[in-house]
């Protein structure tokens, strides 16, 4: 599933369920603030060993249903369950994160939609969230609901992912820094010219280095 649920922010930020009124703007920002949430930390949150690589033809059928189908199969042989979150690679236009409805040995279905494709070798990858980062998407999503329509940058840093809210937030899209500070435990940074290393800071603030 999503990094965050409708009900889950609901429940966090101690929202009736009858109170729908903002309903549509969250699930709107659910997938905005998980992309921001992946690309500040850096981290896929992919887990090592539960891939499967084929042969996919993305498939748009009546309904719509969209698949993933490979006919070779061989997608039974890796510890998918429904319900996962799979991160998808190597197609044209359909690369990112699903949730999955169904598996069979050549069939994955999802429920978020595809752009229906020729066949192309790609993989997919299961994805877990922390539980700890519900809350901090929880806050992000605050954040947008309450912000979004602010006005005037008063300044931006080297990245240019970064700038200063005239308001008084800051950091990265405008995020309070206690919110990125909270999500530095599980960023990762890559330096090193022709390796790739990764570092790691652990919940004390401190960089790890990691396996190359």
């Amino acid at each position: 599933m999503a990094i965050i649920t409708l009900a889950e922010y609901k429940t966090l930020m101690g929202i009736s369920d009858v109170d729908a009124t903002r309903d549509a703007r969250i699930t709107a920002l659910i997938p905005q603030v998980e992309q921001e949430i992946v690309e500040y930390c850096g981290n896929q949150f992919t887990v090592a060993g539960v891939s499967f690589t084929g042969d996919f033809t993305p498939t748009v059928a009546v309904g719509p249903v969209y698949t993933l189908v490979c006919t070779d199969g061989g997608i039974s042989d890796v510890s998918f369950a429904t319900g996962d979150t799979i991160l998808l690679n190597g197609t044209v236009r359909n690369d990112g994160r699903f949730t999955t409805t169904n598996f069979s040995d050549t069939v994955i279905t999802v429920s978020e939609a595809l752009v229906a494709e020729s066949e192309i070798s790609a993989s997919v990858t299961l994805v877990q969230w922390p539980a700890g980062l519900k809350i901090y998407a929880a806050r992000m999503i605050a954040y947008q609901l309450a912000h979004m329509g602010d006005a005037g940058v008063t300044s931006e840093s080297i990245k240019s992912y970064s700038y200063s809210r005239a308001n008084g937030g800051s950091g990265d899209a405008g995020y309070p820094q206690e919110i990125l500070r909270g999500l530095d435990r599980w960023r990762k940074v890559r330096i090193g010219r022709g390796r790739r290393i990764e570092h790691y800071i652990d919940k004390r603030g401190s960089w790890v280095a990691g396996a190359e």
